[in-house]
């Protein structure tokens, strides 16, 4: 996703060798026939060709960051705060390719700039401690005004949570679709003390299915994580165990919504995780290459823990108690 200068080079090396194979192939092949000197214009194009989606990254990079994502960043995104000017540098230059090269749409609803800062954020945090990643296969992400149905419908009251969901990958004629609720989204960053971040949820399940699988275990885990963490979710899911209320329920639905769930306590609440199940914590280190604990614990989060009778953040006008906590404490 982000060109470094090495990257850069790597990538002008690749495309001066294939328009250089394509262009000697001509010569050789025009030998034996004049006709194959037609083939030579086929090297600068080659190289064009390669080159195309490095340089607009460049360009893109190189423009300012817009004031509306930086204020967006500063004042929700508690990871954003956290990094210094180095990383905040990389981590700018990471969502104004993001937003550069994935549509992010409203469906009855507006994008507006915390919105698609938000987005791009909840895209970023789980691929940080990469060098190099692609979200591939992600053509769009979609925005919904409220949770949705099975059908994708927006239509009922929040407390019809059993029918309804937060987020998804989308499936079928949907395949390369994110679609995010907007109140959930916020919410997610709005409230750091929940444990809960839909954006970081369906971005984490984009993660695990980076090899072609969902099953909760992401490509690159080094094979002494991955012996350790399958046994452990096989564990886990075999005897879902009561009463470890420092795990949402909805982690024991399958393995890779135990590994999306297990994403956001990482990277909301990494103290918690470590103190309440270390061996986890461990494995989502090695396998997310962060060491959120550390990372996070000199942060000062500006955001007070809302409260039941307080108006709801989603702004929906209701009380906390009867919109997104509902919704928080049955998890669709």
């Amino acid at each position: 996703m982000l060109e470094t200068a090495q990257s850069d080079r790597a990538n002008q090396r690749l495309a001066v060798v294939i328009s250089a194979l394509i262009g000697g192939a001509a010569l050789l092949l025009s030998l034996k026939s004049p006709f194959w000197l037609i083939g030579l214009p086929l090297a600068p194009l080659a190289y064009w060709w390669w080159r195309r989606k490095t340089l607009r990254r460049l360009q893109v990079m190189a423009e300012p960051f817009p004031a509306e994502l930086e204020t967006a960043l500063d004042r929700y995104v508690d990871y954003y705060r956290a990094l210094d000017d180095a990383g905040r540098e990389r981590f700018r230059n990471l969502v104004k390719v993001f937003l550069d090269e994935t549509p992010i749409t409203g469906i009855r609803t507006d994008v507006d700039d915390t919105t698609r800062a938000l987005v791009a954020a909840s895209a970023i945090i789980p691929v940080f401690g990469f060098d190099d990643w692609e979200y591939s296969g992600l053509g769009e992400v979609l925005i919904y005004p409220s949770a949705f149905g099975d059908d994708y419908s927006t239509s009922g009251e929040h407390d019809d949570v059993d029918r309804r969901t937060l987020g998804m990958i989308g499936v079928g004629h949907l395949s390369g679709v994110m679609i995010l609720s907007k109140p959930d989204l916020w919410a997610g960053f709005k409230n750091p003390d929940d444990k809960r971040n839909v954006g970081i949820h369906e971005f984490a399940h984009l993660v695990d299915k980076a090899d072609g699988s969902v099953d909760g275990l992401p490509p690159g885990a080094s094979l002494a994580t991955i012996g350790p963490w399958i046994q452990w979710i096989g564990e886990e899911l075999k005897n879902k165990p009561e009463g470890r209320h420092h795990i949402d329920q909805y982690a024991y639905t399958n393995e890779a919504e135990y590994f999306a769930v297990l994403s956001e306590y990482f990277f909301e609440a990494p103290e918690v995780l470590q103190s309440k199940a270390p061996k986890i914590y461990d494995m989502m280190q090695q396998m997310y290459r962060q060491n959120t604990r550390s990372f996070l614990a000199g942060v000062t989060r500006r955001r007070k823990r809302v409260r039941r009778n307080a108006k709801c953040p989603c702004g929906s006008g209701k009380k906390y108690k009867h919109c997104c906590r509902r919704k928080r404490m049955s998890r669709p």
